[in-house]
């Protein structure tokens, strides 16, 4: 069983973002897949998914778990009681957004999975949580994985900004990534990456979220910039509880310039057991456009 649609929103006379999704089944286990993902008909996305969530409790009191985010365990909600994917529109600081989300239930979590999608090109990835598992401190690492193709597949440029990298070409603070390359985030310089097309110079900012923290010895990096080979996508089978088995895939480091290039995105995302696990946290990037669209 799956559930999966094609969105032209707001409607076909005005069609700012057009896209296919798709929530599958075991042996699936990427949440929600955005397919095909175009903003005011420029290609934004090949695919975009959420293949790995792991967790981590504090001293080892539990697990480590790797947990699937399916149809199976996919559940209606109030907003939409007949679907397991909810698809609405809505109104938030005077933008229009479309938000596509599903709910899940694994063991004692409680689990949000949601896209949305803003008029002026903004895409909000978000990975809510509650609930315990066991009655300690943990942490959900979600694994974010973005096959841009902005405008075309290949001729993409990776680029990261830091406030202490001068103006070196590509206006102060950023530099380019050449090779396939991890990379930790660092607010003190205010780090962030960027995906562009060098054809069209269009592309999107990946902005780290504010609850995203940083990596541990557990999930050890919070960026990879990859060159895209079809037979790394696993489709949600990424890893295991103990290990995201992603370093591999930079072994050798391949040259990602002007390449079709694909970025996974980790958050980090903290839960206190104080709490009972009765409130909600959450974790997830924010992509902003930049060019002309």
């Amino acid at each position: 069983m799956s559930e999966a649609g094609t969105i032209v929103w707001p409607s076909p006379n005005e069609p700012l973002w057009a896209f296919d999704w798709r929530l599958a089944n075991y042996p699936d286990q990427e949440g929600i897949v955005i397919r095909a993902a175009r903003f005011r008909g420029h290609e934004v996305f090949y695919k975009a998914s959420l293949p790995s969530l792991r967790v981590q409790y504090d001293n080892n009191a539990c697990g480590p778990y790797k947990d699937p985010l399916n149809y199976d365990n996919a559940q209606p909600t109030n907003r939409c009681p007949n679907t397991r994917v909810c698809v609405y529109s809505y109104v938030s600081g005077g933008l229009r957004g479309l938000g596509v989300e599903s709910y899940h239930r694994i063991g004692a979590y409680r689990l949000t999975h949601r896209w949305v999608f803003w008029e002026h090109g903004w895409v909000m990835a978000r990975l809510y949580s509650a609930g315990l598992q066991c009655n300690t401190d943990h942490r959900h690492h979600a694994y974010w994985r973005f096959d841009f193709d902005i405008d075309t597949a290949a001729n993409d440029q990776v680029f990261e900004y830091n406030t202490y990298t001068p103006d070196i070409g590509w206006g102060p603070g950023w530099h380019a990534k050449t090779h396939e390359i991890t990379r930790l985030k660092n607010p003190l310089s205010n780090r962030r990456w960027a995906v562009m097309d060098l054809g069209s110079q269009r592309g999107y900012f990946i902005l780290p979220g504010a609850n995203d923290g940083t990596a541990d010895a557990f999930s050890t990096s919070d960026l990879w910039v990859l060159r895209y080979h079809g037979a790394e996508d696993l489709n949600g089978q990424q890893g295991n509880a103990a290990d995201d088995k992603l370093a591999a895939y930079l072994n050798p480091p391949e040259d990602v310039s002007g390449q079709d290039v694909v970025v996974w995105y980790t958050g980090h995302l903290a839960h206190d057991a104080a709490d009972a696990g009765t409130d909600w946290h959450s974790a997830g990037p924010n992509l902003a456009p930049f060019g002309s669209w």
